[in-house]
């Protein structure tokens, strides 16, 4: 009897549930329908609320309305209705935007970009391409964006971009190649390296970095005496997301450049690599002009770890104050009990500021 009551309930449960299902597709329904009136009301404000209304709810049956609002008298609606068409995604809606894209307002043009991007339509590639030699800034970045969120369908195509003879071109090129992150982009973006432009250059150096294949060490160490300091600075950059130890002995030559933000790029790198043999270097660089380039080689000091503690302790005499103040920080960061005693010894030192590292170091050996 109880095995009766049971297949009662869970018929009675399936029937509710129909009900309940049935009855929201029908409210879904006729929000829909109504929604499609609006589309067609006199006031450009309804319409332009209609389709984006339709665009969150993506019911395909709305996409040729939609198709049709991306003619519509009023900029705003035909915005909205490409940007409803993105969030739906039919293939159908491929060619009329692809029409808007030479629609005579800028933010519809943009809105159509980023629909086709979001449908991922592979034939779009070439006009959006195209599109990064636009007259309007919004819209070359736009392309390049849409470009950069297509994968690897878009590869090819941006290889050949690497190459245009517009700088600007080049550059947008290289910043997608790493956005997508394709290693089939490797040597084209290593030749890139050597661009005549300083851009081109310092944005190939970021791509690879966010590609992180091997195969670019070579070039993006040979990058870090570039005749400009940003390329140098991605390049160190690049190399220490890399993490591949050949780097390492230009890095450490990197840690004399004459620009700051060179030398604290490539004290983080060495800390990403985690090589000891860039210990005693990295400690010498506690001593730098520039507190961000100590600050950053005494963190990677602290990444490669316990290896840094004797050397660390012998640089509590050294005769720098900054040396002293963080070793002392870095041995409390490491966290190595063979450091309480000459931390200990430290709190006596005639810095005020190495005796207050040394006690908040050894407050972290007790944690």
């Amino acid at each position: 009897m109880e095995n009766i009551f049971k297949i009662i309930y869970f018929i009675g449960s399936s029937l509710c549930a129909k009900r309940i299902d049935d009855k929201e597709g029908a409210l879904k329904e006729g929000e829909v329908k109504k929604q499609l009136i609006y589309l067609q009301d006199m006031d450009w404000e309804t319409r332009f609320r209609a389709a984006e209304t339709l665009g969150k709810m993506k019911d395909k049956k709305t996409v040729d309305p939609l198709i049709l609002a991306l003619a519509d008298e009023d900029e705003y609606v035909r915005e909205g209705a490409a940007w409803a068409l993105g969030e739906i995604k039919d293939r159908k809606a491929i060619d009329p935007l692809l029409e808007a894209l030479g629609d005579p307002d800028r933010y519809v043009r943009e809105g159509a970009i980023a629909a086709l991007a979001k449908i991922g339509a592979s034939v779009a590639v070439g006009p959006l391409v195209g599109l990064l030699k636009d007259k309007e800034e919004s819209i070359r970045r736009a392309a390049e964006e849409a470009l950069g969120s297509m994968g690897k369908s878009v590869v090819k195509t941006i290889l050949v971009a690497l190459k245009d003879e517009e700088w600007e071109v080049r550059w947008r090129a290289a910043h997608i190649s790493g956005d997508i992150k394709d290693p089939s982009a490797i040597d084209a973006l290593v030749e890139a390296l050597t661009d005549e432009n300083k851009y081109v250059r310092e944005a190939a150096a970021i791509a690879l970095g966010e590609i992180k294949d091997k195969r670019a060490v070579h070039a993006l160490a040979a990058a870090l005496k570039d005749e400009n300091k940003y390329v140098r600075e991605e390049a160190a950059n690049a190399l220490g997301a890399i993490k591949d130890k050949t780097a390492v002995a230009a890095l450490l030559q990197a840690l004399d450049d004459r620009d700051w933000g060179v030398r604290w790029g490539a004290a983080n790198a060495l800390g990403e690599i985690k090589d000891p043999s860039a210990i005693a270097r990295l400690i010498i660089i506690f001593r730098d002009d520039v507190r961000y380039v100590r600050e950053g080689a005494a963190e990677s000091v602290r990444r490669i770890g316990k290896p840094a503690v004797r050397p660390l302790i012998e640089a509590l005499k050294d005769p720098d104050m900054n040396v002293r103040r963080w070793a002392a920080w870095t041995l409390g960061k490491i966290k190595d009990r063979r450091a309480s005693k000459p931390l200990l010894q430290a709190l006596q030192d005639g810095d005020g500021g190495v005796q207050f590292a040394a006690e908040i170091a050894l407050a972290e050996l007790e944690e």
